[in-house]
Protein backbone atom coordinates (compact mmCIF):
# COMPACT_ATOMS: atom_id res chain seq x y z
CA UNK A 1 0.00 0.00 0.00
CA UNK A 2 1.31 3.45 -0.53
CA UNK A 3 2.22 5.79 2.39
CA UNK A 4 2.47 9.36 3.00
CA UNK A 5 5.75 11.15 5.07
CA UNK A 6 3.78 13.61 7.13
CA UNK A 7 4.51 15.50 10.56
CA UNK A 8 1.07 16.02 12.68
CA UNK A 9 0.83 16.48 16.16
CA UNK A 10 -2.45 14.84 17.89
CA UNK A 11 -4.47 13.69 20.75
CA UNK A 12 -6.08 11.45 20.32
CA UNK A 13 -8.61 8.74 22.37
CA UNK A 14 -7.94 5.41 21.21
CA UNK A 15 -9.59 2.45 21.51
CA UNK A 16 -7.58 -0.29 21.26
CA UNK A 17 -7.73 -4.14 19.89
CA UNK A 18 -9.24 -5.27 23.32
CA UNK A 19 -11.85 -2.67 23.19
CA UNK A 20 -9.85 -0.44 25.81
CA UNK A 21 -10.16 3.53 25.50
CA UNK A 22 -6.99 6.09 26.19
CA UNK A 23 -6.32 9.19 25.35
CA UNK A 24 -2.57 9.78 24.32
CA UNK A 25 -0.61 12.49 22.33
CA UNK A 26 0.74 11.15 18.94
CA UNK A 27 3.28 12.72 16.27
CA UNK A 28 2.32 11.31 13.40
CA UNK A 29 5.21 10.61 10.96
CA UNK A 30 3.65 7.88 8.29
CA UNK A 31 0.44 7.68 6.92
CA UNK A 32 -0.46 4.47 5.22
CA UNK A 33 -3.39 4.82 2.62
CA UNK A 34 -5.88 1.71 1.92
CA UNK A 35 -6.64 0.29 -1.16
CA UNK A 36 -9.18 3.46 -1.99
CA UNK A 37 -6.34 5.67 -1.10
CA UNK A 38 -7.75 6.79 2.17
CA UNK A 39 -5.70 7.53 5.46
CA UNK A 40 -5.94 4.30 7.28
CA UNK A 41 -2.64 3.44 9.37
CA UNK A 42 -1.07 6.23 11.04
CA UNK A 43 2.66 5.24 12.22
CA UNK A 44 3.40 7.33 14.99
CA UNK A 45 5.69 7.68 18.43
CA UNK A 46 2.94 7.87 21.43
CA UNK A 47 3.55 9.90 24.58
CA UNK A 48 1.85 7.28 26.47
CA UNK A 49 3.80 4.21 25.70
CA UNK A 50 7.14 6.55 24.81
CA UNK A 51 7.97 4.79 21.34
CA UNK A 52 6.44 4.18 17.87
CA UNK A 53 3.01 2.51 17.47
CA UNK A 54 0.70 2.08 14.71
CA UNK A 55 -2.82 3.79 15.26
CA UNK A 56 -5.95 2.78 13.23
CA UNK A 57 -8.02 5.50 11.84
CA UNK A 58 -11.01 3.73 12.49
CA UNK A 59 -10.24 2.83 16.51
CA UNK A 60 -9.96 6.90 16.82
CA UNK A 61 -13.25 8.26 18.62
CA UNK A 62 -11.68 12.07 19.07
CA UNK A 63 -8.93 14.17 17.92
CA UNK A 64 -7.49 17.24 18.61
CA UNK A 65 -5.03 19.06 16.31
CA UNK A 66 -2.31 20.53 18.88
CA UNK A 67 -0.96 22.85 15.97
CA UNK A 68 -4.12 24.76 16.04
CA UNK A 69 -5.91 23.16 19.22
CA UNK A 70 -9.22 22.77 17.59
CA UNK A 71 -11.06 19.51 17.51
CA UNK A 72 -10.77 17.50 14.18
CA UNK A 73 -14.24 16.49 12.55
CA UNK A 74 -12.71 14.41 9.65
CA UNK A 75 -9.39 13.27 10.20
CA UNK A 76 -8.73 11.76 6.54
CA UNK A 77 -9.38 15.46 5.75
CA UNK A 78 -6.91 17.48 7.79
CA UNK A 79 -4.21 14.31 6.73
CA UNK A 80 -4.64 14.98 3.13
CA UNK A 81 -4.46 18.62 3.85
CA UNK A 82 -1.70 18.58 5.71
CA UNK A 83 0.18 16.33 2.94
CA UNK A 84 -0.93 17.88 0.26
CA UNK A 85 1.01 21.28 1.91
CA UNK A 86 4.49 19.30 3.25
CA UNK A 87 7.40 19.09 0.40
CA UNK A 88 6.51 15.57 -0.11
CA UNK A 89 3.01 16.34 -1.30
CA UNK A 90 3.61 19.38 -3.55
CA UNK A 91 6.43 17.27 -5.25
CA UNK A 92 3.48 14.20 -5.70
CA UNK A 93 0.84 17.43 -6.82
CA UNK A 94 4.24 18.49 -9.56
CA UNK A 95 4.43 15.11 -10.53
CA UNK A 96 1.00 14.05 -11.50
CA UNK A 97 0.52 17.90 -13.30
CA UNK A 98 3.81 17.70 -15.10
CA UNK A 99 4.78 13.93 -15.01
CA UNK A 100 5.68 13.35 -18.99
CA UNK A 101 8.33 16.91 -18.91
CA UNK A 102 9.96 15.58 -15.46
CA UNK A 103 10.24 12.04 -16.99
CA UNK A 104 12.26 13.48 -19.72
CA UNK A 105 14.43 15.60 -17.62
CA UNK A 106 15.31 13.55 -15.36
CA UNK A 107 16.44 10.64 -17.62
CA UNK A 108 18.44 13.59 -19.33
CA UNK A 109 19.81 14.57 -16.13
CA UNK A 110 21.05 11.42 -14.93
CA UNK A 111 22.29 9.99 -18.42
CA UNK A 112 25.44 9.56 -17.06
CA UNK A 113 24.84 8.16 -14.02
CA UNK A 114 25.71 11.25 -11.50
CA UNK A 115 23.21 14.36 -11.12
CA UNK A 116 25.08 17.36 -10.62
CA UNK A 117 23.89 20.19 -9.01
CA UNK A 118 23.73 22.08 -12.05
CA UNK A 119 21.83 19.76 -14.18
CA UNK A 120 19.14 20.38 -11.19
CA UNK A 121 19.08 23.46 -11.11
CA UNK A 122 18.45 23.68 -15.21
CA UNK A 123 15.53 21.22 -14.42
CA UNK A 124 13.89 23.21 -11.65
CA UNK A 125 14.11 26.50 -13.61
CA UNK A 126 12.35 25.03 -16.39
CA UNK A 127 9.72 22.65 -14.29
CA UNK A 128 8.84 26.01 -12.14
CA UNK A 129 7.87 28.25 -15.10
CA UNK A 130 5.59 25.25 -15.81
CA UNK A 131 3.70 24.72 -12.28
CA UNK A 132 1.16 27.56 -13.05
CA UNK A 133 -1.83 25.63 -13.00
CA UNK A 134 -0.80 24.05 -9.08
CA UNK A 135 -1.92 26.04 -5.70
CA UNK A 136 -0.02 28.62 -4.41
CA UNK A 137 0.70 26.37 -1.28
CA UNK A 138 1.95 23.64 -3.63
CA UNK A 139 4.07 25.38 -5.87
CA UNK A 140 8.00 25.45 -5.02
CA UNK A 141 10.95 28.19 -5.19
CA UNK A 142 13.79 27.54 -8.22
CA UNK A 143 15.76 26.47 -5.30
CA UNK A 144 13.19 24.61 -3.77
CA UNK A 145 12.53 21.97 -6.14
CA UNK A 146 16.44 21.62 -6.99
CA UNK A 147 17.05 20.29 -3.57
CA UNK A 148 13.66 17.63 -3.85
CA UNK A 149 14.95 16.28 -7.29
CA UNK A 150 18.33 14.27 -5.99
CA UNK A 151 15.50 12.19 -4.21
CA UNK A 152 13.76 11.50 -7.05
CA UNK A 153 14.59 7.76 -8.71
CA UNK A 154 16.05 7.62 -12.49
CA UNK A 155 13.30 6.71 -14.69
CA UNK A 156 13.94 3.71 -16.95
CA UNK A 157 14.05 3.66 -21.03
CA UNK A 158 10.42 1.83 -21.41
CA UNK A 159 9.02 5.52 -18.86
CA UNK A 160 11.62 7.71 -21.05
CA UNK A 161 10.03 6.50 -24.11
CA UNK A 162 6.65 6.67 -22.95
CA UNK A 163 6.80 9.96 -22.43
CA UNK A 164 8.51 11.10 -25.21
CA UNK A 165 5.81 9.76 -27.24
CA UNK A 166 3.17 11.37 -24.55
CA UNK A 167 4.82 14.72 -25.42
CA UNK A 168 4.77 14.15 -29.35
CA UNK A 169 1.34 15.60 -29.19
CA UNK A 170 2.15 18.54 -27.24
CA UNK A 171 2.36 22.30 -28.98
CA UNK A 172 5.28 23.23 -30.68
CA UNK A 173 6.24 25.58 -28.21
CA UNK A 174 6.32 23.56 -25.50
CA UNK A 175 7.91 20.69 -27.19
CA UNK A 176 10.80 23.17 -28.19
CA UNK A 177 11.25 24.58 -24.91
CA UNK A 178 11.74 21.43 -23.42
CA UNK A 179 13.66 20.55 -25.87
CA UNK A 180 16.21 23.37 -25.15
CA UNK A 181 16.20 22.61 -21.59
CA UNK A 182 17.14 19.54 -22.24
CA UNK A 183 19.89 20.36 -24.52
CA UNK A 184 21.78 23.13 -21.74
CA UNK A 185 21.20 19.57 -19.26
CA UNK A 186 23.12 17.66 -21.59
CA UNK A 187 25.87 20.05 -22.31
CA UNK A 188 26.69 20.64 -18.39
CA UNK A 189 29.41 18.26 -18.98
CA UNK A 190 32.22 19.34 -21.40
CA UNK A 191 31.62 15.60 -23.40
CA UNK A 192 28.00 13.73 -23.64
CA UNK A 193 29.91 10.61 -22.52
CA UNK A 194 26.24 8.96 -21.05
CA UNK A 195 23.42 8.19 -22.29
CA UNK A 196 22.84 11.99 -23.45
CA UNK A 197 23.38 11.69 -27.32
CA UNK A 198 20.85 8.51 -27.99
CA UNK A 199 18.51 10.17 -25.74
CA UNK A 200 18.40 13.84 -27.50
CA UNK A 201 18.35 12.07 -30.94
CA UNK A 202 15.42 10.20 -29.92
CA UNK A 203 13.56 13.33 -28.85
CA UNK A 204 14.40 14.96 -31.61
CA UNK A 205 13.76 12.43 -33.89
CA UNK A 206 10.35 12.13 -32.17
CA UNK A 207 9.39 15.64 -31.76
CA UNK A 208 10.66 17.63 -34.93
CA UNK A 209 11.36 14.70 -37.58
CA UNK A 210 14.07 12.26 -38.17
CA UNK A 211 15.76 15.39 -40.23
CA UNK A 212 15.44 17.81 -36.80
CA UNK A 213 13.08 19.87 -39.28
Amino acid sequence: MASWAIHLELEISYRDAEGIASCRRIVVKTVQLDADGQPARLAAHCSLSGSFQEFLTERIESCLDLSTGLPVADLPALVRQRYSQSRAGRLDALRRLLGAELTVLLSMGQADGLFQHREKQLIAAYLCTRQAELQPAEAFSPAQLASQLAWLERPSAEEFGAAVEVLAAAEAPLRAELFATCLAVADVRAAREGGEQPALDQLEASWFGADGA
